[in-house]
């Protein structure tokens, strides 16, 4: 069934370049009206210009589109208040929010500075609670609506210089979780880990790292330059914000032409039964406990707790 979007609403942010400005037009080109919110911010978030967002609206209104350009500052209440607001004045309402602004502050663990830390957790996680909560709100009396989050391989599977970067990434899954597991039916929740070249935040930057590490992350970049556009990361999305996707609390990667599902497991490890355990009595059955041949995925913590409940009886 072809994806149809008409009528549908759109809050993207970070949508005037890279992967943003892709969701943007592949979303219009299906008939959603756009609020392309963007600072025109670098990957520092230096900088600063509302021309870029215009260009986006300009080329979406060229083409037949609908959309509008919003310069509110995402990582406060106030901000994201806004960017609903400047979408139901010009459109009517929110259907599908795109958290994917972000930013990068490279440097090793010790020595990333205060302002590293806070630049890097305003952008991605506060953007993220503050951008989708008025929205969220609107969506749950609807009773519909699409919640897409951007997260990381930097998150999940770690980067030695982005741990800042790299925590904002995985809180975020957490906020996925809960966002998934209390939306009402009908909002879905879900979050895409995307890869793509010639983006702002795509290309590997030495900043404070290491130049050989950098070095080696841009050559597996450009190996795979030809198969990591926007474009294949746009469709994913299109199929997140649309009403085909019933899915929810699911993570997807994008990494080379390649589409995949990320999971989080527990192994089914060793459960002492009626005896408070020692440490030297774990450490006899730690191969037990690392061993992943057998494991379990859960959609809640209760999950998890039921099941070792049901293994206890």
């Amino acid at each position: 069934m072809e994806i149809d979007l008409t009528g549908k609403t759109a809050i993207i942010t970070g949508a005037a370049g890279g992967l943003g400005k892709a969701y943007a037009l592949a979303l219009a080109g299906r008939g959603a009206a756009i609020v392309v919110d963007d600072l025109g911010w670098d990957t520092t978030s230096a900088g600063g210009s509302s021309g870029l967002a215009e260009a986006v609206v300009d080329e979406n209104r060229a083409h037949g589109g609908k959309a509008i350009a919003n310069a509110d500052s995402v990582p406060t209440a106030a901000g994201g208040e806004a960017i609903t607001q400047a979408a139901i004045d010009a459109f009517g309402g929110v259907d599908i929010v795109i958290n994917n602004a972000g930013n990068q502050h490279n440097a090793l663990f010790e020595n990333l500075s205060d302002e590293d830390i806070d630049s890097v957790l305003a952008v991605h996680l506060k953007c993220a609670f503050f951008v989708t909560q008025p929205a969220y709100r609107l969506m749950k009396r609807n009773g519909y609506g699409r919640i897409i989050l951007t997260s990381s391989q930097s998150g999940i599977f770690g980067n030695p210089y982005r741990a800042n970067y790299g925590a904002a990434k995985t809180a975020m899954i957490g906020l996925m979780n809960v966002i998934a597991q209390q939306a009402p039916a009908g909002v879905t929740g879900n979050k895409v880990f995307p890869n793509a070249f010639g983006s702002r935040m795509g290309a590997p930057r030495a900043q404070r790292a290491d130049a050989d590490f950098m070095a080696e992350g841009a050559k597996r970049f450009h190996s795979l330059a030809q198969i990591m556009d926007p474009k294949c990361v746009a469709a994913l999305v299109v199929y997140l914000a649309s009403e085909q996707c019933q899915a929810t609390q699911i993570m997807y990667s994008v990494l080379g032409g390649r589409y995949g599902g990320i999971f989080t497991g527990v192994s089914k490890g060793w459960l002492p039964k009626g005896e408070i355990p020692t440490a030297e009595m774990l450490a006899g059955h730690i191969a037990q406990i690392d061993d992943i041949t057998e494991f379990d995925q859960f959609v809640s913590g209760f999950g998890e707790m039921d099941c070792v409940i049901a293994r206890l009886e």
